[in-house]
């Protein structure tokens, strides 16, 4: 029996070997470490899960509070004694129009301070800021109409705080308007198609879901948020037979549950690998020769309980792992996180770079309010779903596919692959 199509995966994450013959299956045990090295990262991220990151000092939130709380006194006290624009304190009169847009520009500084701050400092921001970071490039969007009013009511300091907003909004998004340079490399490079999906657990046509991901027709898709019932739905529209292998985890009956599915073989660094509180689905193909591990996650959502705290150990158990990874590779999923908080910058510090980013795509939203409704009505707002490569691939392509039926919007990405030093690719052997 083809365990990889096992309808309800038996206890184990199940992948045909290319070196194995027809018939044969090679099991892939669940939640196993592959190397010795990666024994010990095990001990260190569960002893990081357990203890406060070491790295910086810490501030608790309400420090940062504080400091948004001055800047909302001290801007516009200050504007009064400059030049009297904070007429809302004449004693007179009660500007309303002033007294909001000091608000809203102290409310912006503060969130922007804090941010600043959290790259120097380990800032307890809590959720509540942490989904400003996320929101960040639309908060910043009523700067510019406290710009325009303070411009026409003749509230000069008001005008020229909400300019100095206004620039660092631009500075904000402007870089992830514009693609990176294209190697010259990956001119010849092989090249490696895959699909990141989140699903919806509670989708209400998983049926379109599942065809539109066969229909791709790439060489892997990462399914996030996948249940068993999407798995059985999503086989026996075809994709079984188009994407036979897979790393899952049939034990997982959470609404974070991970899986890769792939048309191509699998090799022996495959695994569903659980690190401390971050689980990973790793699957080892070859493109074009070229070993290339594919990891797929989706970290917990702020907005659940205790969802803030769990998804900062998963993220800092996410850049412990990722030093230890040789070779090309890909972390791709619903990392719950826009790029514009600081432990995302910090996954970039590690050499990784955002695919989408670099094809002057970042600011494509993939996540909607609903996935139906008047929420799903206006659309994706912000980006969540991320796919990060190392030195050795880079983003060629990306496609956004349609919603059916989940909150999220898929996207088909196209990245080309070379090999690490002192490796060579099949098509450049086959040259020489």
């Amino acid at each position: 029996m083809d365990l990889a199509r096992s309808a309800l995966y038996p206890p184990a994450a199940v992948a045909r070997h290319p070196q194995i013959g027809n018939g044969e299956i090679r099991r892939i045990p669940r939640l196993t470490v592959s190397s010795y090295g990666y024994q010990l990262l095990g001990m260190a991220t569960r002893r990081l899960a357990t203890r406060p990151s070491q790295r910086k000092a810490a501030i608790p939130g309400y420090l940062a509070a504080s400091i948004g709380a001055i800047v909302v006194v001290a801007m516009p006290l200050v504007a009064r004694l400059v030049d009297g624009s904070a007429d809302e304190f004449n004693g007179r009169t009660f500007a309303i129009a002033a007294a909001s847009g000091w608000l809203i520009c102290a409310a912006l500084f503060s969130v922007i301070l804090t941010r600043w701050l959290q790259f120097l400092l380990s800032v307890e921001e809590g959720p509540v800021m942490a989904l400003a970071y996320d929101a960040l490039p639309l908060l910043l969007i009523s700067a510019w109409v406290v710009l325009v009013l303070a411009l026409v009511g003749g509230h000069w300091l008001l005008a020229t705080a909400a300019a100095a907003l206004c620039v660092y909004h631009l500075a904000l998004v402007i870089p992830r308007m514009v693609s990176a340079h294209r190697p010259h490399w990956t001119k010849h490079a092989p090249t490696l198609d895959l699909v990141v999906a989140n699903v919806y657990i509670d989708n209400e046509t998983p049926q379109d879901a599942a065809r539109q991901l066969v229909d791709a027709n790439v060489d892997l898709v990462i399914l996030v948020e996948s249940t068993k019932s999407f798995l059985q739905v999503f086989d026996q529209v075809g994709g079984a037979a188009t994407y036979p292998n897979r790393v899952t985890d049939p034990d997982d009956d959470s609404d974070y549950a991970v899986t890769i599915v792939t048309k191509l073989p699998l090799g022996p660094r495959t695994s569903m690998k659980r690190i401390g509180p971050l689980c990973l689905a790793i699957a080892d193909v070859e493109v074009d020769g070229i070993n290339t591990l594919v990891i797929a996650l989706n970290p917990m959502a702020t907005v659940d309980p205790s969802g803030h705290v769990t998804w900062k150990e998963q993220i800092d158990v996410l850049k412990e792992f990722v030093p230890t990874l040789e070779g090309p590779f890909i972390i791709a999923g619903d990392l719950n996180t826009t790029q514009y908080r600081p432990e995302f910058q910090e996954l970039l510090a590690l050499g990784l770079s955002d695919a989408i980013d670099s094809l002057g795509k970042g600011l494509n939203p993939s996540f909607k309010l609903g996935a139906k409704g008047v929420l799903s009505t206006i659309g994706a707002v912000a980006r969540l779903d991320h796919a990060l490569v190392n030195e050795h691939m880079h983003a060629l392509a990306i496609t956004n596919l349609e919603p059916c039926g989940s909150d999220h919007l898929p996207f088909s990405l196209n990245v080309a692959v070379r090999a690490s030093v002192g490796h060579s690719s099949k098509s450049d052997r086959q040259s020489q």
